[in-house]
């Protein structure tokens, strides 16, 4: 296999600026008081969390022993983090196929593409996974200084990069199957949909790991766990350790780039969803792009097994939560229904764009919601008593998420815009969470300010559409022509390609 590391590194740097360039200075960023905003309310995020991280590790720091117990517990919900960041990683690249297409001229082959794109999709799993943890690790080095980098290494770094190759050696091994099935063009979705699963199995058994590890400590003697293969092995010996991790790295790589096809893949962005006769007199166009679209695909899925294993053995939350997995769906709405918005009789109003967009994820929420509620009603009636607090975070994952797809508009499928929208949207909500907690607001008031926010969001996303279709009609249309086309249908192909998929959303198969 000739690989040119150098073709990858420089493809990897391309897509880095491109990143810069068209992500962190497109939608809401392009502004630099935005950007300065942006990342002090980061940085406050993260002092915060280091500082609670800081009080309560203190204590630990006194005992050796608790504080290796600490370690390797967290490493076991790394392991669960980890697995997220790589499901979320796959569930937005399964349609990035236009984005790709901007290497496609390069004089790089498809391996050397894969490696670039490998190191691309590890520091992004890298940073989702950081999140949850970064604050540990500052307060840990604060408070042990150097002493406390082994632990960081053997309980954080190298089990998060292993998990990483390996789910990708699994990936790459569920296309292959589902491409000798004949299902190649689904392949991405089938396998994030297994990948689900083993990630709802792992989580059911985390406790009694902990329980274990918990046990052993207590007895004197240990236990070994494949999670904590890595500290065991340091405890051994650190040489040993450090071999066996350099060289289980290596291998796992060697195993993702050689089972990298050749060629990639185009996934499929719209799938045959049988809808009914009656359903036209329901849904709208722009309901079609979201009922048919894979990412709603995986959105279902997800729902329905959060669903069955909240009502089965979840410990004690309503399984209508669930409903909120729905919600990201809509993280692709607004850019899939851009051909629709660009045909002459498309409407030129935001507000109404806006409500189209929502409309069609009310729909599915509230198409999900009636029959779950009615069979845990049968199942568990006590677990149901409380269903109205899920339903409405139902809906404000909707607004959220259409905030997110409209405000960080993903040019070209480009899935790290939505990312970048994702993570903002946490930290922003993340920090008037943390307020409201420490205001200790009494619940009228702060009902609220939830309110007010709920309504300066769809007040902001409806702006931001306003804007962005003004952008869009000023480049398409020609000057003193209002309507007129700029360019005729084949002078883009990929462009015309989109309309062709519009097309296909609003007919039954």
């Amino acid at each position: 296999m000739n690989l040119r590391m150098r073709q990858s590194a420089h493809l990897a740097g391309l897509l880095l600026l491109f990143f810069r360039r068209r992500v962190l200075r497109v939608g809401l960023l392009r502004a630099r008081a935005v950007r300065a905003g942006a990342a002090v309310l980061a940085l406050t995020l993260f002092g915060v969390l280091c500082g609670a991280a800081y009080l309560f590790l203190e204590p630990l720091a006194l005992s050796p022993e608790l504080w290796d117990l600490m370690f390797r517990i967290s490493t076991v919900s790394l392991v669960l983090w980890a697995m997220g960041a790589f499901l979320v990683v796959k569930v937005l690249f399964i349609n990035a196929a236009d984005m790709l297409e901007l290497t496609y001229q390069l004089p790089v082959t498809n391996r050397e593409r894969a490696l670039a794109f490998l190191m691309y999709e590890a520091a992004i799993t890298g940073c989702v996974t950081a999140l949850g943890f970064a604050a540990l690790a500052v307060s840990s080095i604060a408070l042990m200084g150097a002493a406390a980098l082994p632990y960081l290494v053997t309980a954080f770094a190298v089990p998060a990069l292993v998990v990483y190759l390996g789910l990708g050696v699994l990936h790459h091994l569920l296309v292959r199957l589902w491409t000798l099935l004949g299902l190649g063009n689904i392949a991405g979705l089938l396998s994030v949909i297994v990948l689900f699963m083993l990630l709802v199995w792992y989580s059911t058994t985390m406790n009694a790991t902990i329980v274990a590890i918990t046990d052993g400590y207590f007895d004197g003697g240990g236990v070994f766990l494949w999670q904590n293969a890595v500290a065991w092995l340091w405890d051994q010996s650190p040489v040993l350790a450090a071999t066996a991790s350099v060289t289980a790295v290596a291998v796992l790589v060697g195993a993702n780039l050689g089972l990298t096809p050749d060629q990639y893949v185009r996934q499929s962005k719209f799938l045959s969803v049988f809808t009914g006769r009656y359903a036209r007199r329901v849904l709208h166009p722009y309901d079609y792009c979201l009922v048919r679209n894979s990412q709603t695909a995986v959105a279902v899925v997800i729902t329905v097994v959060l669903y069955a294993y909240l009502l089965v053995a979840g410990p004690g939350i309503n399984p209508m939560w669930s409903l909120v997995a729905l919600s990201t769906a809509g993280l692709y709405h607004y850019a899939g229904t851009e051909p629709l918005r660009r045909l002459p009789i498309a409407t030129p109003s935001a507000g109404l764009v806006y409500a189209r967009l929502c409309k069609g994820q009310a729909l599915l929420v509230a198409a999900f919601a009636v029959p779950q509620f009615l069979i845990g009603a049968l199942v568990d009636p006590a677990g149901m008593a409380d269903s109205a607090m899920p339903l409405l975070g139902a809906f404000a994952g909707i607004v959220l998420t259409v905030w997110v797809s409209v405000v960080f508009p993903s040019e070209k499928n480009n899935p790290f815009s939505i990312l970048l929208g994702i993570a903002c949207a946490a930290v922003v909500f993340g920090l008037i969470a943390i307020g409201l907690g420490m205001l200790d607001l009494p619940a009228p008031v702060a009902q609220a300010v939830i309110a007010c926010c709920a309504a300066a969001v769809v007040a902001h996303s409806i702006v931001e559409i306003h804007d962005n279709e003004s952008k869009r009609s000023n480049r398409e249309e020609v000057p003193n022509h209002p309507g007129v086309a700029r360019e005729r249908a084949g002078d883009h192909p990929r462009r015309d390609r989109g309309v062709a998929d519009a097309a296909h959303v609003l007919h039954d198969r």
